[in-house]
């Protein structure tokens, strides 16, 4: 009989809610003071994850500035566009790490019934010196041996930035982390710098700047998008006149703006559809490889896509290259002798 009771104690033990599972704290560094944390952070982590969706704000921003005043409530200032908000935390100062709770419901009967409703971040600084927000989740229980649910425990990472966009005389400028102004409060909006370069707004129009004040690009893009890193290399998309293209760090046009629409890549393909008037092409988030000169795309398939022209069937590659094709639909296969290179002075509205 007492080996039954240590089976049942061991069912409890392991299908029982799992925040005793999941506590991971050795990543944080170790604070004196809540202070050490107060600064302005990117508001893109390492997992893709935003600060403020840590915190369960549904907003977009670039940046937030956190401030701890006191050892039980953290501060949250965060520009949406060009609107302030701030957003104010209840929580419990710990050993290394600042902990909220969102939710915290815990019921049991020992050995028959379990049930955890669990929504938890602890913030803190990282070794290397980067914000550290550690989510923690769970909605698990058990029923004697039947247990459901999940519990997991995430850590995101958000880098400091240090030209911080400021706001004077309803103009936008920035500083440095001590407050200095380093480029003149003259913009409508500024976003903040990511690659050494940010996107600002002047009457109406949006620009490329980089540390030095220095415009990258001449202001006069309807609207810049915000930057992608994820890509090698970064760019910005970029629309005027209702046209779009793609844009470098540099300020190049890697992508004419031209085209009617740019679509985004999906992670299993290797081509974005472009369209131009009525003709369609393909482009990598920073290369037209294929000019819009066709009617119709028929289907992609690994690096080449069945296209239509002038009422006829041909494949193109990721390198630019038309071929006639044999066959019927998916069996369709590119004739080699030809094989010719499209020109991108084809491309044109009929």
């Amino acid at each position: 009989m007492k080996y039954f009771y240590g089976v049942l104690m061991f069912a409890f033990i392991f299908t029982s809610c799992g925040t005793m599972r999941i506590n991971k704290t050795s990543d944080f560094a170790t604070i004196k003071d809540l202070k050490e944390i107060n600064g302005y952070y990117l508001n893109r982590g390492d997992k893709g994850r935003s600060i403020l969706s840590c915190f369960n704000v549904r907003e977009c921003a670039d940046f937030v500035s956190i401030t701890f005043e006191n050892s039980n409530e953290v501060k949250l200032t965060y520009y949406n566009d060009s609107t302030k908000q701030e957003r104010i935390f209840l929580g419990q100062m710990k050993k290394k790490y600042f902990e909220i709770y969102f939710s915290k419901q815990q019921f049991f009967i020992p050995l028959l019934y379990s049930s955890c409703n669990i929504d938890r971040i602890r913030i803190g600084k990282s070794k290397d010196g980067k914000l550290l927000i550690r989510n923690f989740g769970d909605q698990s229980g058990n029923l004697l041996f039947l247990a459901a649910g999940y519990s997991y425990e995430t850590p995101y990472k958000f880098p400091n930035i240090s030209h911080i966009p400021i706001q004077e005389n309803g103009l936008w400028g920035y500083s440095d982390l001590l407050g200095h102004i380093v480029i003149p409060a003259k913009y409508d909006f500024a976003s903040i710098f990511e690659k050494d370069i940010a996107r600002v707004r002047l009457n109406d129009k949006w620009g490329l700047i980089n540390k030095q004040g220095e415009e990258v690009t001449s202001i006069k893009y309807d609207k810049i998008f915000k930057i992608d890193t994820i890509s090698v290399p970064a760019t910005f998309r970029v629309s005027s006149g209702g046209k779009t293209g793609v844009l470098d760090i540099d300020g190049k046009e890697l992508i004419p703006v031209i085209y009617d629409y740019i679509g985004y890549n999906a992670p299993f393909d290797r081509f974005a559809t472009i369209r131009l008037g009525d003709k369609v092409g393909c482009a990598t988030h920073a290369q037209v490889i294929i000019p819009a000169i066709y009617s119709e795309i028929i289907y992609f398939h690994g690096d080449q896509v069945l296209v239509k022209r002038h009422g006829k069937y041909y494949i193109a590659d990721k390198d630019g290259y038309e071929y006639e094709t044999t066959g019927i639909w998916i069996m369709r296969n590119p004739i080699p002798e030809t094989k010719r290179k499209i020109q991108f002075d084809e491309q044109k509205v009929e």
